[in-house]
C-alpha cells in the first residue's frame, strides 16, 4: 500500500477575515489560518459560459461503460489511510460500475476495526499530466459525515513527500450543504500553504467540476463557470510544484476533520456516481471574442480587474479573481462585445470619465472592439476609439488612450 501520510492536510475555513493581506497575486495561509472572500463579492453559480476559443485534445478519459472497474485506469486502495481523523476502511467492493456510471457506496459495515466501508481509485503509476483541462461529471451524496472529492496528487510525493508534491483539490463537498470547494496545496518555502475558494451547486445532482491548468495559472470551474483562480507563474511563492505531472484521485470519506464526526448512519449506504473522467491538453486556436464565456482580465502589474460592483470605477488592482473581477463577454452585434459583471455592463463613459460597470443595457459606449496582440493579449477599444488602459493599478481605469501599448493590454483567463 502506498504511503499515505501526504493525507495530513489541515481544511480550511473559507469564512470571512477583515485585514488579511493579499501578497503577490496570492493569499497564502499558515495552517489554520482563514481566507477573505469579501461576503459582498462571493463567487457566483449562476453564469454559464460555452467552450473556449481552443482546441481541446482528449489525452485520457474513462467512461465507466463497462461492468467493473478498469483497473488498466485505476487502483483502487485498501485500508484505512490513518489521517484527518477519518473513519472509513476503503475496499474494492465498494467501487462498482454500473449504468454508465462508476459508483462509490459508503456503508455502516466494520471492517479492519474502522466503523464505515468505502473506495478510493487513483491513477498513480497510471497515468498522470502537466497542465490541460481534468474533468469530471459527478453526483455526490448529501449526507451528514460524507466528504467526497475529486482531487490530484504530484507524482514525487513519495520523494519529497506532501505538501512539497503539491495538490489540487478539483471538488470537495462535506455533509449536506451546497458549498463545492476547490483548493491548492504547496510548500510555501517553510511548511504548508493552501489558497483557494468555493462556490454553490446543487451537488446531489450531476454536475461538471474542472479545473483548467497552465503555466500561468490554476482556474476552478463549476459547469464552464470559473469561481476562483491561483496564480503559479514564474513559481511565484515557492509554486514550482504545480509545473510538474500530478495524477488523479477520487474518493468518499466518511467523517473526519472537515466534515466533523456527526454521522447519519440512517442514510447510509449512500453512493457517489461519477459519470465520466476527462482529461484535454489545451491550444488556444482563436483570436476571436470569447462570446459567451465568463472570463477574467488581468493587468501588466499582474493584478486583476474589477467592475467594483458597479459602486465606483472599475479599478485593475485585485490580486484574485471572485465574482466581481469576473466579466461574461457578450456579443454586442456588428463585431463588438460588451462585457457583464454582476449584472451589469462596463461602459467607457465615453473617455470623459473612468470606466464604469453599472448600465443595465448596453449600447455605444458600452459596446468594444476586442483586439488580440502577438503576445496572446488583448486589447479593448471604445466607441470613441480610444483603448480602456488598466492605469497600472494607481487610479480608476479609462478609455481614452490613443494607441494600446503595456498599460492598454490585459490577458484573459491567468
Amino acid at each position: 500500500m502506498k504511503n499515505k501520510s501526504h493525507e495530513h492536510r489541515q481544511r480550511i475555513s473559507f469564512s470571512s477575515l477583515a485585514g488579511l493581506t493579499l501578497l503577490c497575486g496570492l493569499i497564502l495561509f499558515s495552517i489554520g489560518c482563514k481566507k477573505d472572500v469579501r461576503q459582498q463579492d462571493s463567487p457566483s453559480a449562476s453564469t454559464t459560459a460555452t467552450p473556449r476559443a481552443a482546441t481541446y485534445t482528449l489525452v485520457w478519459s474513462d467512461e465507466f461503460n463497462g461492468t467493473s472497474v478498469n483497473t488498466g485506469n485505476w487502483n483502487i486502495d485498501n485500508g484505512n489511510p490513518g489521517v484527518n481523523n477519518e473513519q472509513e476502511y476503503y475496499q474494492s467492493a465498494n467501487a462498482t460500475v454500473t449504468g454508465g456510471n462508476l459508483v462509490i457506496t459508503a456503508r455502516q459495515q466494520s471492517v479492519g476495526g474502522q466503523p464505515y466501508t468505502s473506495a478510493k481509485l487513483e491513477t498513480a503509476g497510471k497515468f498522470s499530466i502537466t497542465y490541460g483541462r481534468i474533468e469530471a461529471r459527478i453526483a455526490l451524496p448529501m449526507v451528514q459525515g460524507s466528504w467526497p472529492a475529486f482531487w490530484m496528487l504530484g507524482n514525487n510525493i513519495n520523494t519529497v513527500g506532501w505538501p512539497t508534491c503539491g495538490e489540487i483539490d478539483i471538488m470537495e463537498h462535506v455533509n449536506t450543504n451546497n458549498t463545492i470547494y476547490g483548493t491548492m496545496h504547496w510548500n510555501g518555502g517553510s511548511g504548508h500553504v493552501s489558497y483557494g475558494s468555493n462556490t454553490t451547486t446543487t451537488p446531489g445532482s450531476f454536475h461538471v467540476y474542472a479545473v483548467e491548468w497552465d503555466a500561468s495559472s490554476i482556474r476552478w470551474y463549476v459547469d464552464n463557470t470559473l469561481y476562483v483562480t491561483g496564480n503559479i507563474a514564474n513559481n511565484i511563492n515557492n509554486t514550482g510544484a504545480f509545473h510538474l505531472p500530478f495524477y488523479l484521485i477520487l474518493n468518499l470519506a466518511i467523517g473526519g476533520d472537515f466534515p466533523g464526526q456527526t454521522i447519519d448512519n440512517g442514510s447510509l449506504p449512500t453512493n457517489m456516481l461519477v459519470d465520466y473522467v476527462r482529461v484535454y491538453n489545451i491550444t488556444n486556436t482563436s483570436t476571436a471574442p470569447p462570446i459567451g464565456q465568463t472570463i477574467t482580465l488581468k493587468g501588466p502589474n499582474n493584478l486583476y480587474v474589477s467592475g467594483e460592483n458597479g459602486t465606483t470605477a472599475m479599478t485593475c488592482t485585485r490580486t484574485t479573481a471572485q465574482a466581481w473581477e469576473q466579466f461574461l463577454v457578450v456579443d454586442a452585434g456588428n463585431g463588438l462585445v460588451a462585457l457583464q459583471s454582476m449584472g451589469k455592463y462596463v461602459s467607457s463613459e465615453n473617455g470623459v470619465n473612468p470606466i464604469t460597470c453599472n448600465r443595465t443595457t448596453f449600447g455605444a459606449w458600452e459596446s468594444f472592439v476586442w483586439g488580440t496582440n502577438a503576445d496572446g493579449t488583448i486589447t479593448l477599444q471604445g466607441n470613441n476609439g480610444k483603448y480602456v488602459s488598466s492605469e497600472n493599478g494607481t487610479q480608476a481605469m479609462t478609455c481614452n488612450r490613443t494607441t494600446a501599448s503595456g498599460w492598454e493590454s490585459f490577458k484573459v483567463n491567468q
